[in-house]
């Protein structure tokens, strides 16, 4: 790897981590009674994240984002931060956003690019975060409780940003083209 696929690299990871803290920000929060965790855009960003800086470098970018959450800085859901917060109830969904980064980086790099493709692996990436997140509930809940409260109230969300991040890769897949006749 020369200096300038490190730096390209580096530099989008930067852009990445920021990106998954502001997409953190677009939170519905729902009553304790029915959801453990509000629904956020973070798994779009992740995913989003795994296609385009691959596994290697989109772990990084993920794992950056926990520790300087996890440290105290205010980029979690709700502007917050620190060590409750991360190993509260999300802890499952954030350790599942590093390894659905892993598979969804490994994924993009062996597959087509291809709308179906991309579904596929968006939703391959978002049924680890989930199952990640359910398994992790475990400390909180029963497995019952934890699926009604940790998988359901995700699923219809789920479903949209599947869609919106699959029409997202092949607009950035056009529009690559497009710059490559340009």
């Amino acid at each position: 790897m020369n200096a300038d696929q490190v730096l390209n690299n580096s530099l989008g990871t930067l852009v990445s981590v920021a990106s998954l803290g502001v997409a953190a920000q677009l939170a519905i929060s729902l009553p304790e009674s029915v959801s453990v965790a509000p629904i956020t855009g973070q798994s779009l960003a992740v995913l989003l994240v795994a296609h385009l800086l691959k596994e290697k470098w989109s772990s990084i970018a993920v794992i950056v984002y926990l520790a300087i959450g996890t440290l105290g800085a205010p980029i979690f859901a709700g502007f917050k931060g620190g060590w409750e917060i991360f190993t509260g109830p999300s802890l499952g969904y954030f350790l599942g956003f590093i390894l659905a980064a892993f598979v969804g980086g490994f994924l993009a790099r062996k597959q087509q690019e291809r709308f179906g493709f991309y579904l596929l692996q968006m939703l391959i990436g978002t049924l680890l975060i989930l199952l990640c997140g359910w398994i992790g509930l475990f400390r909180f809940l029963d497995g019952k409780e934890a699926f009604v409260k940790g998988i359901l109230p995700f699923l219809p969300g789920a479903f949209i940003k599947i869609i919106i991040g699959a029409l997202l890769l092949s607009v950035v897949r056009r529009f690559k083209g497009f710059m490559k006749t340009v």
